[in-house]
């Protein structure tokens, strides 16, 4: 047994599936959720446990545990062997560090930096002041070491020191974005000086940057200082606290987003745990597809001012388009954030989080403020702000609502509002506005009915074998070469490079699907998506002839149909031979 193989053998295929997606029991040993490759609303993406696979009808993507982590990780294949393995306790062989990857390394790196800073916080003389602010601030020692919080000396070489003694080169310091190159000649110096230190994880709880902030308010440097891009760090599509907050989104189906780091500390604190800051105004296309495997549900803590209040409502336009369910939470006046709220009285962002209203009626409120409807300018008004809303949401349906709902309000007419809404222009939501790759995919792909109906056969024969003998002996004549293949069992002759003409591509996810092993649990993943309720034996077999006997004629009606084509291209040709074997052939058919 190789070493992929013997990870595979400790890990359950749906447990892996589960840490990222909704799965929904389907059949008798599937689970489905929508697909993390393309966007979908109707789930199509099955995995399956007797099988150990996974395989999406929308994208025809599938495979094995570790091309799912592969392709929703990012990771190559030995990185992904490589997480799998800790999760299952299996050590794997050992390789050369290096070839692992940078990725790794600058890991290894980065964590090294955050126990340095941790461990300066905590000892340290001369970070008395920082650890005097971050009890002021409400950071406890259990919440500090969760979240790995440190304090970065006010030196120049404090930091690169300490890792160079541990065998990191100077080289390594700069790529993982922690030094910096100096401008007044050879070597580096420290990027972060005299900050209280806010480390950043991946999904996993690889360290893969920092957030610095000043502690000496006097200083003309910025507040804030962040690792810059590095291979690891890419701060669109980092997620401060998500690693930690993953599993209470996943168990509460709602992700709360709030703007500073401190905010995430204050609500892990008391309790609230599905909380992650997003580090920018905008949401990004990577930061939901983080957050879309755990929910699509999302509620956000508005900055009160109206600057904050506009660059939230444009920061959640991919959201909307990407069909998200969107919550805003409100704060009472003068509560500034939710780190305040809890320093005042947890309750108080407790209950705003549990008074959250839907997006559209925080719009409304918004709209009609201080407004009067008797007004023609106020009208105008109000609709000029709430229109673009209204044509964001990707729901036709939900959509009509909320113009229905305004129509109302502004004792206005539905035709004039949907003709108001016609000269909207919003950006990012009409596909047209879309990059092609950010466009959602179809949820099926096109089948001819004879493969359809060739497959569900094989798909019921492959999970009940003993219904088998309920068909024909001539209806392999009638399968594709791949269906055959697996129907007979006379695979030792059967070339699957056909099916297989590339070798093995980078990405996991390109691998074409009938080599006859992953058509085999395709075909068996089908068989619980077409039959979500259990059947009798005696009803499965009824299903089965009746496909079977649809297959044959659809198989005779084609035939003829290319029969008569080739007829009428011997009559051009004058060949009488030929036409009347064709006529000969096109008897047996009818008969």
């Amino acid at each position: 047994m190789d070493a992929a193989e013997e990870v595979k053998s400790h890990l359950d295929i749906v447990d892996i599936a589960a840490e990222y997606l909704q799965l929904k029991p389907a059949g008798s040993g599937s689970f489905r959720a929508c697909c993390p490759f393309h966007q979908e609303k109707t789930p199509s993406f099955f995995v399956n446990r007797q099988r150990q696979s996974w395989h999406c009808f929308g994208c025809d993507k599938g495979g094995d545990v570790i091309s799912l982590v592969q392709g929703i990780e990012g990771m190559d294949f030995r990185d992904a062997l490589e997480h799998l393995a800790m999760k299952a306790g299996v050590t794997l062989p050992a390789f050369n560090t290096q070839a692992a990857g940078e990725r790794k390394r600058l890991h290894e790196i980065n964590e090294l930096a955050a126990r340095f800073f941790r461990a300066v916080l905590l000892q340290s003389p001369e970070a008395e002041h920082a650890r005097r602010y971050a009890a002021e601030r409400g950071i406890d020692d259990l919440t500090a070491d969760l979240f790995k919080i440190g304090y970065a000396p006010n030196s120049w070489d404090a930091l690169t020191k300490a890792l160079v003694s541990k065998g990191v080169a100077e080289a390594e310091l700069i790529r993982a974005g922690l030094t910096a190159p100096s401008q007044r000649g050879t070597g580096s110096y420290d990027r972060f000086r005299d900050r209280l230190m806010f480390t950043i994880c991946d999904i996993h709880g690889n360290v893969i940057g920092f957030t610095g902030r000043i502690l000496n308010t006097e200083a003309k440097e910025a507040k804030y200082v962040n690792t810059p891009e590095t291979p690891v760090f890419k701060k669109s599509a980092a997620l401060y606290g998500l690693d930690k907050a993953k599993g209470e989104i996943k168990s509460k189906d709602i992700c709360v987003l709030v703007e500073g780091n401190m905010d995430v500390l204050s609500s892990h604190r008391i309790g609230v745990a599905n909380v992650v800051c997003p580090g920018g105004t905008a949401l990004t296309a990577d930061q939901l597809r983080l957050i879309s495997r755990f929910t699509k549900n999302l509620a956000i803590a508005f900055d009160a001012d109206v600057a904050g209040i506009n660059a939230t409502l444009r920061g959640l336009d991919l959201a909307r388009a990407e069909d998200f369910s969107i919550r805003v939470i409100s704060l009472p006046a003068g509560v500034k954030d939710p780190d305040e709220a809890i320093s005042s009285d947890p309750t108080i962002w407790l209950n705003a989080i549990t008074g959250a209203v839907d997006i559209m009626d925080w719009v409304f409120r918004l709209a009609f403020k201080g407004k009067n409807i008797a007004d023609p300018e106020d009208k105008r008004e109000i609709a000029k702000l709430i229109l673009p809303e209204i044509k964001r949401i990707a729901d036709p349906v939900i959509r009509d609502h909320w113009i229905n709902k305004l129509g109302q309000a502004l004792e206005t007419s539905e035709e004039a509002l949907r003709d108001a809404l016609k000269g909207v222009r919003v950006q990012g939501n009409n596909k047209e506005d879309r990059k092609p790759s950010e466009r959602a995919q179809p949820q099926t792909l096109a089948i001819s009915r004879l493969r359809d109906l060739a497959e569900r056969i094989l798909s019921t024969i492959i999970v009940h074998p003993s219904l088998k003998a309920r068909l024909s002996e001539t209806l392999p004549e009638l399968l594709p070469d791949d269906l055959r293949a697996l129907y007979t069992g006379e695979t030792d002759g059967y070339d699957s490079d056909r099916f297989n003409e590339a070798s093995r591509p980078e990405d996991p996810l390109a691998a074409p699907e009938h080599t006859l092993d992953r058509l085999m649990n395709t075909l068996a993943i089908r068989f619980d998506r077409d039959h979500p309720n259990q059947m009798s034996t005696d009803a499965l077999a009824s299903e089965l002839e009746a496909n079977a006997t649809e297959l044959a004629k659809l198989q005779r009606h084609e035939e003829r149909s290319r029969l008569e084509a080739e007829m009428k291209s011997a009559e051009l040709a004058g060949d009488t031979n030929k036409i009347a074997e064709l006529v000969r052939r096109f008897k047996e058919l009818t008969f």
